[in-house]
């Protein structure tokens, strides 16, 4: 069957009735998108990673989302699954991080259509007084100072290879929480400070927006503190991210984060410890970002994100669909 739609085509009149009776086949599925920076033009901090979305292009997915789906919070869907109520055809959109453009770009997209947002900030960050380790290796790596970040790699004992591997691909795969302390060396080194970049290229969220942004549409919710690979931490060193981020969110926005989104959330970035330590925390809900498929009353504590694709309109809609792998249909409730 999967051969057949393939061949139908996506954008022809047969493949467009298939796809409408699929997402009706398939509206026990929940499906949770993650965008990260929405911005016109992109920065030091995004080139090249596939995380920023031109507000143009976000709204195109907006408008398709609207049209063929249930957009509704990521609140109203946690309270939904407590009370074992099957959302139908929902979806819900998230951003990571805490980028300005989320609340200057994408809340007035929003807004105007009455669509909640999701936004899971890195809390140590808000107010521009520091930059995320990753920001400050893409800033090293943009000025040329890879080799630099190479030798002070290899003064804190990392086997980084001097072939073909680049320095960010190592980087990310190998990511331990001591690595900021090794990039903040290499700022001083050549001269920078990581809060005067951020206080430069403000990339993310001040403390007032966040203070004032509409409770009824847009809602903050736990992303740590600083962003580590959570399982590569001890349990207390878990729990002080945790608590941190939520404490920093309760006070700007007066009411505890209702989720916990896993920094990097592959299966290799957390564990069965963080889990708990969610729900420990008065987390109601945590996420990964593992692409698996949510069907029917899926616990609360094992949501999965998408994040979502930076390409073509269409691609985004095949992505959503899962197209054609979405000929199957999803199993039943029951076999879940």
């Amino acid at each position: 069957m999967n051969q057949v739609l393939a061949k139908t085509g996506f954008q022809r009149v047969t493949g467009r009735l298939v796809r409408r009776l699929r997402r009706r086949y398939n509206d026990h599925c929940i499906t949770i998108l993650t965008y990260h920076s929405i911005a016109a033009e992109e920065s030091v901090f995004t080139a090249g990673t596939g995380l920023r979305h031109h507000p143009g292009e976000f709204e195109r997915h907006v408008d398709y989302l609207a049209a063929n789906y249930n957009l509704i919070s990521l609140r109203d869907l946690v309270g939904m699954l407590a009370r074992r109520e099957q959302p139908r055809r929902a979806v819900v959109l998230t951003f990571d991080d805490g980028y300005a453009g989320t609340l200057r770009q994408a809340m007035p997209i929003l807004y105007r259509r009455r669509i909640p947002m999701t936004i899971f900030p890195v809390t140590s960050v808000i107010g521009n007084h520091d930059l995320l380790w990753q920001h400050k290796l893409a800033w090293l790596l943009a000025n040329g100072h890879e080799a630099r970040v190479a030798d002070a790699l290899r003064a804190e004992g990392w086997d980084v290879d001097d072939g073909d591997t680049p320095v960010a691909d190592y980087v990310r795969r190998h990511y331990r929480i001591h690595l900021p302390r090794v990039l903040d060396a290499v700022l001083e080194m050549v001269g920078q400070r990581a809060s005067a970049l951020a206080a430069k290229y403000r990339p993310y969220l001040e403390p007032e927006e966040i203070a004032g942004a509409d409770g009824e549409f847009v809602e903050f919710s736990n992303h740590t503190d600083t962003h580590p690979v959570l399982a590569a931490l001890t349990i207390q060193q878990q729990l002080a991210e945790i608590t941190a981020a939520g404490k920093t969110l309760t006070e700007l926005t007066g009411r505890s984060p209702l989720a916990l989104a896993y920094p990097f959330g592959l299966k290799a970035h957390y564990g069965e410890e963080t889990q708990r330590l969610a729900q420990d925390t008065g987390h109601r809900a945590a996420l990964d970002m593992r692409r698996r498929m949510n069907v029917g009353l899926v616990s609360p504590f094992d949501l999965s994100r998408r994040p979502a694709i930076h390409g073509t309109q269409r691609e985004f809609e095949m992505m959503v669909e899962t197209w054609p792998d979405n000929a199957r249909g999803a199993p039943p409730m029951g076999e879940w």
